[in-house]
């Protein structure tokens, strides 16, 4: 029924070995970017992605600050880019608003206005604001751990994976000549 014991396990660690091999440097590239993005300061630029940009909402009023809706209209009268290019995120066709309430109430508005959903969900507030990095430093602190994390992983597992095909290609050339 199973192939042989020792063929299977073979094959599963060969498997497992391209896989990873192959992944390893797509996750490899995504974590050096996400910390470069995140740590600013290594690319020679000051601050950081998270935290330091300000939160679109208020009233306009007062120091210099606009409503998301005027900051982008004013952004595209300076001729930086069209109305037309302005795209909004939306899920299935639905706007999703997160209220700045202690509860991060989820809104959904249909594309008329018409308030379809609002959603009050702790652990959903919690993982959104993961996702958005809304935690501030520590969010920064979780994403460059992590980030460090998965080029240490990765970069050690490619090492790894290196050292094992060579090993096989002597094996195999061995094998060969014998």
């Amino acid at each position: 029924m199973f192939l042989n014991g020792g063929v299977f396990v073979k094959k599963t660690r060969n498997l497992h070995l391209w896989i990873g091999l192959i992944c390893s440097v797509f996750l490899l590239l995504e974590a050096v970017t996400g910390l470069l993005l995140t740590e600013r300061w290594l690319m020679g630029m000051g601050g950081h992605s998270h935290g330091s940009h300000e939160h679109a909402h208020g009233d306009g009023h007062g120091h210099g600050k606009l409503n998301m809706i005027d900051a982008v209209r004013k952004a595209s009268e300076s001729g930086a880019f069209s109305m037309d290019e302005v795209g909004v995120v939306m899920n299935h066709g639905m706007y999703m608003v997160r209220l700045n309430d202690k509860d991060g109430t989820l809104v959904t508005i249909a594309p008329d206005g018409t308030v379809v959903k609002k959603e009050v969900n702790k652990f959903a507030s919690f993982v959104r604001a993961i996702h958005v990095g809304k935690l501030g430093i520590w969010n920064r602190l979780i994403i460059d751990a992590a980030a460090i994390a998965i080029i240490i992983l990765t970069g050690t597992g490619i090492y790894l994976s290196v050292k094992i095909l060579r090993a096989q290609a002597k094996a195999k050339q061995r094998k060969s000549v014998a």
